[in-house]
Order: structure tokens, then C-alpha cells, then sequence
């Protein structure tokens, strides 16, 4: 497999982050203190034009974890967001004369908030569906705090511009329950359902909502002004980086299914063939990392020995069992069962 390597250009503003300061002192730290944790300059990083790496959004987010002792960090982050926190990109969507294009403006242009997360939105008559993938590797602890903090983020924004906002809608997240599951009740009339698709993602979904209703500061003329930045800000960013993580990532959090080049491809709104030319150009190849990764997670959980190996075959996506059985025989010399058994006797 080639080497794995973090992108190192930065990835999200920093000013996200300093929107939890108070936070972090309301539970017995400093966001100065994290930063320093993670070697972080204080002083640099709340220069505006500062912006973290995907390393650097791993440690200060695991950090944050740990020293709080809070599971739902990315609850409140997502709690703190609002429509003025994005820079250019807000200011074109709080001029929006819509909600259909204030959504539409933002999807466009989401790269600028962070090119970690693709947005998409669909509308047909008056049902809505906004989706959210991860478009660059990162941790399953940073994946699942992100959808957090998207999801929350994106309700309470949405909700505090509809016309009727006790309408009924349904926000479906791929990670599963967290321990502070019960806190969603608070995105009521959100409907959350936790575990909800086999890849990572977010997706709402809505009929009913005032999606034509004139926005309280809908300008015409500055929505035209801010998307022309928009634009050429687009312009300046350059192709994500290490396209073997960001696959290995996916295969990794696929759960009872294997996806396929075209699948993953078709996430990122590109051709399996140009997918392909990436991997290729970084000396790897999709079905070399599928089989690999599948391999893998079959070994971990065998050794965790939690589940039976039917469930396992499952799982992993496999149509029966004794397909998982070969292809398992054929990557490690010995049978599923073998393995289990030969290495619980050596524990």
C-alpha cells in the first residue's frame, strides 16, 4: 500500500474553533491550554487567516476530548455555529433572499467553510435533502464530532429561518448513538436517527419546509457581491491530497457492505476512471486497498471475538459466508475459525 500521509495544508479556519472558548472554560479549561497541548501557537492561531491541518485537527479535537471528559463536544460546537461564523460565505448566505438559496449558495461554495466535508442539496416541490460526506481521511473520533457538529449546526441555523419552525424533519447520521445520545431531543422537531447508513454521512431530510419565504435580510445586490469572492476564493484551492487515505478511510467505516469504485467515486462527484488515475498517480489501486482494508478489519474482529463469523461475513459485506471463508483462507493461510481459535489460545 503506498504510504499514508496527512494532508498538510490547512483544512478548516481556526476561527471555528475559538468560538468554544467560553465553553472550555465553563468546564474547567482554556482553549489556550489545548492549543499548547497540541503545540499549537496561541498567538498564531487566532491570526485571521490561520487554518489547521488534518493532523492538527485529530490532536486539538482529541485533546478537547480528554481533558473535558465530555462526549458531546461536537454537540456544542455544533451549538456555537451560526450563519455569521463563515467569513465571505456568510454574509452571501445571510443576504439570501430564500432558504431554497441560501442552501443553494452554500453547496456551492462549501469548500470555503471546509474542504473536509462535500455538501450536496436537492430540492423536488417542497421536499428538501442536504447530504454531507467526508471528502478527506480523518480520525473516526474527528469524523464523528464533525457530523456532530455539522448536524446540530445545520439544524439550528435552518430552524431559526423557517416560517414553521415546529415542521417535523429527519436527520439520519451513519455514526452510531453516542453516549450523550439524549441531548438530540434539543433538535426537536428533528426526528435523529443514529447508525443509519453503511458509509459516512449526514443527510436531512424535510417536506414541509418554507423553503420560498422572503428572508428577514434578503439584498440582491450583495449576494452578488459576496458570491463574486466566493468564486474567486474557489479558485485558489487546489485539488484535495492524499486520495488512498481518504479510500482507505471509507472501506474502513463501510459497514455491511463493501463499496465499490464507482460508489466512492460517485461521492466526490467524479468518474470512477478519474478516482482510479488518482490512486494510480499516489501507486496505489483500489481493489490492492479494498482487499487489504476488508482484511484487516476481518482480523480485528475475529480477535475481538464479539461476533460470530456468519455476522462478521456480513459485516464486512460478503454475500455468504464461504465467500468470506476463501477470501479470508487465501490473504492469511488459515480459516477464519483457525485464526480465531489459534490466536485466543495464545492470549
Amino acid at each position: 500500500m503506498a504510504n499514508l500521509k496527512a494532508a498538510a495544508r490547512p483544512l478548516l479556519p481556526a476561527r471555528y474553533f475559538l468560538l468554544m472558548s467560553d465553553y472550555f472554560k465553563s468546564v474547567g479549561t482554556s482553549l489556550e491550554d489545548l492549543l499548547r497541548a497540541v503545540d499549537i501557537d496561541p498567538d498564531r492561531f487566532r491570526k485571521t487567516d490561520f487554518g489547521l491541518t488534518t493532523a492538527q485537527i485529530d490532536r486539538l479535537l482529541a485533546e478537547a476530548v480528554r481533558v473535558t471528559g465530555r462526549s458531546d463536544v461536537g454537540f456544542e460546537w455544533g451549538c456555537r455555529l451560526k450563519l455569521n461564523s463563515h467569513d465571505i460565505l456568510g454574509y452571501a448566505m445571510l443576504s439570501c433572499t430564500t432558504l431554497d438559496q441560501l442552501l443553494r449558495t452554500c453547496s456551492r461554495y462549501y469548500r470555503l467553510l471546509t474542504p473536509m466535508f462535500r455538501m450536496s442539496y436537492q430540492r423536488s416541490g417542497n421536499h428538501v435533502e442536504i447530504v454531507y460526506r467526508p471528502a478527506l481521511p480523518m480520525t473516526k473520533e474527528t469524523l464523528n464530532l464533525m457530523q456532530e457538529a455539522i448536524a446540530v449546526s445545520t439544524h439550528l441555523q435552518c430552524k431559526s429561518l423557517l416560517r414553521n419552525p415546529s415542521s417535523v424533519y429527519d436527520i439520519y447520521m451513519s455514526m452510531e448513538a453516542p453516549p450523550h445520545a439524549a441531548r438530540y431531543r434539543e433538535l426537536a422537531p428533528a426526528r435523529v436517527h443514529f447508525g443509519a447508513s453503511s458509509l459516512p454521512e449526514i443527510r436531512m431530510m424535510a417536506d414541509t419546509w418554507s423553503l420560498d419565504a422572503a428572508l428577514p435580510m434578503a439584498d440582491a445586490h450583495a449576494v452578488r457581491m459576496a458570491e463574486e469572492r466566493c468564486r474567486a476564493l474557489l479558485q485558489k484551492y487546489s485539488e484535495q491530497g492524499n486520495w488512498t487515505e481518504w479510500v482507505v478511510m471509507m472501506l474502513n467505516e463501510a459497514e455491511d457492505s463493501q463499496p465499490t469504485l464507482e460508489e466512492l467515486a460517485g461521492l466526490l462527484g467524479i468518474s470512477a476512471r478519474t478516482l482510479d488515475r488518482y490512486l494510480k498517480k499516489e501507486d496505489s489501486s483500489f481493489r490492492d486497498l479494498g482487499t487489504e482494508v476488508r482484511n484487516g478489519r476481518a482480523r480485528k474482529l475475529l480477535l475481538e471475538g464479539k461476533l460470530p463469523i456468519s455476522q462478521i461475513a456480513y459485516r464486512l459485506g460478503f454475500t455468504d459466508v464461504a465467500n468470506f471463508s476463501r477470501a479470508f483462507r487465501r490473504a492469511n493461510g488459515v480459516s477464519p475459525s483457525d485464526f480465531r481459535g489459534g490466536n485466543s489460545e495464545g492470549r
